[in-house]
């Protein structure tokens, strides 16, 4: 593939851009510029390099990044500390080269694949841990996915009317099969992204931050814009790229959030939660074949979408099986993974990116994949009671933790890696303080206060009230 000069000067130009963003801003407003729109309007073309992974929009943010870090805010490294919880972030990253031995593929090609993994998944990660470790800073990070999800409207409604031209007209070529975005009777916009369900995940998690924000009066304008100007206009873009599943998982985030507001219970959350791990436990292990899904399909979504959906399950049957032939570690890289027809050539799609890890890493690196995504909602929860979810300084933490649980969902049918979710992983990971700590502390002041001081100690404290101050500040 020929890849214009644009494909290289954004490419190569975006980690000296990104280096002077950090000489002029503070440290986290650059990392936020450089991770969100390097995703967004990067390019969507891969360089190889070698013995490195290959270097696309996904490596530039995390190179950048950290490069920024060293050079503009080398504290901030040393301000990290390993936690328990990172462990399974740790068994991801370190899983290939035991794939590797395992498959007799040598140290080298483990080596390599633990290079990838680390900068797609732990520099995000650890980035994610250092520049977001409290429930204020999360609230940025929330805000500049909303930003972002705004700055994408204009582009998704010229696509929409005008079909995906945008990356055709500034790199020179279409980054994915155009017959795709035809749509609903209209076309999907895909702007800068590799497929317009990439798009429709972007657009429908800005949403749901941007409501809840909202609603728990968290952020009333942006930009000098009402939000009651702003939701609805990001609500509107995401229902209208024309994602069928982006459409069910935003009204399924929105009526979980407005559920655990409404009864106080974390159930909403553990169910959404549930969701990936019950379905691939299920497919995998050959319980669950999956005619019940196709019928039901049909019945309220039509042959053509049910079509779609038919090609996947059959190809992950097959891919389930291929997979258990070598079960705990899995086939390693290059297509070993993949099931083929008589004369070699792939008889099987590979969409999901849990079908794809099975394959690849086996249930070891499955189950660490799984456990790093869903382990941050569910330490939210445990760190914060869901009844303060609503609270306007846990607003942003609590949508993130929602749309992560989504996130995952949406890994079951489709691989489209997005190292600002990777980010937010790390950041609700280790968000700090426990809210459930501080409470108890401030029930044992108010306790004393109610207790009276005695002759010989000094005045007890007054207890702070429960409001953004005590939720932002250990």
């Amino acid at each position: 593939m020929h890849y214009k000069s644009a494909v290289f000067l954004a490419l190569y130009g975006w980690v000296p851009l990104v280096l002077c963003l950090f000489s002029i801003l503070p440290p986290r407003k650059a990392l936020l510029i450089g991770f969100i729109g390097g995703w967004l309007f990067l390019p969507v073309a891969i360089i190889k390099v070698t013995a490195l992974p290959p270097y696309s929009k996904l490596t530039a943010a995390s190179y950048a990044g950290l490069l920024g870090t060293v050079i503009f805010a080398p504290k901030l490294l040393l301000s990290f500390r390993p936690r328990w919880f990172d462990i399974p972030m740790l068994v991801m990253c370190i899983t290939p080269m035991i794939t590797s031995i395992n498959n007799g593929l040598g140290y080298y090609d483990g080596g390599s694949a633990v290079i990838e993994k680390v900068v797609l998944w732990g520099l995000p990660y650890f980035l994610g841990r250092i520049y977001f470790p409290d429930w204020e800073s999360i609230t940025e990070l929330g805000k500049a996915i909303i930003l972002g999800g705004l700055i994408y409207c204009p582009f998704c409604w010229f696509e929409m009317k005008m079909s995906p031209q945008l990356h055709k007209m500034v790199y020179g070529f279409f980054q994915n099969d155009f017959a795709q975005t035809l749509r609903m009777g209209g076309y999907r916009p895909m702007v800068f992204l590799q497929h317009g369900l990439a798009v429709a995940m972007w657009m429908n998690g800005a949403a749901l931050i941007a409501m809840w924000m909202w609603m728990s009066g968290s952020m009333k304008k942006l930009l000098g814009m009402p939000m009651f100007v702003l939701v609805p206009t990001l609500l509107g873009t995401a229902i209208l790229v024309r994602s069928l599943g982006g459409m069910l998982m935003l009204m399924a985030g929105v009526g979980a959030l407005l559920t655990i507001r409404l009864l106080r219970t974390p159930v909403p959350l553990l169910a959404l939660v549930m969701v990936a791990p019950i379905y691939m436990t299920m497919r995998a292990g050959g319980y669950w074949t999956g005619e019940w899904a196709l019928h039901k399909s049909e019945q309220y979504f039509g042959p053509e979408r049910t079509q779609s959906f038919l090609v996947r399950v059959n190809a992950e049957n097959l891919l389930s099986q291929r997979a258990m032939e070598q079960p705990w570690f899995g086939w390693g890289r290059w297509n070993r993974n993949r099931v083929t027809d008589a004369r070699g050539h792939d008889s099987t799609p590979t969409d999901g990116l849990w079908i794809l890890t099975l394959g690849i890493n086996g249930v070891i690196g499955l189950v660490a994949l799984t456990v790093v995504i869903l382990m941050p909602p569910l330490l939210v929860w445990v760190r914060c009671p869901v009844k303060l979810w609503s609270h306007p300084g846990v607003a942003a933490t609590a949508a993130i933790a929602v749309l992560l649980a989504l996130h995952m969902i949406d890994n079951i049918l489709n691989a489209m890696l997005d190292p600002v979710f990777a980010m937010a992983i790390g950041a609700l990971a280790g968000v700090q303080p426990s809210i459930r700590a501080q409470l108890r502390r401030m029930a044992h002041r108010q306790q004393a206060v109610n207790a009276g001081p005695s002759p010989q100690s000094p005045p007890a404290q007054r207890p702070q009230p429960v409001g953004a101050a005590a939720v932002t500040r250990g």
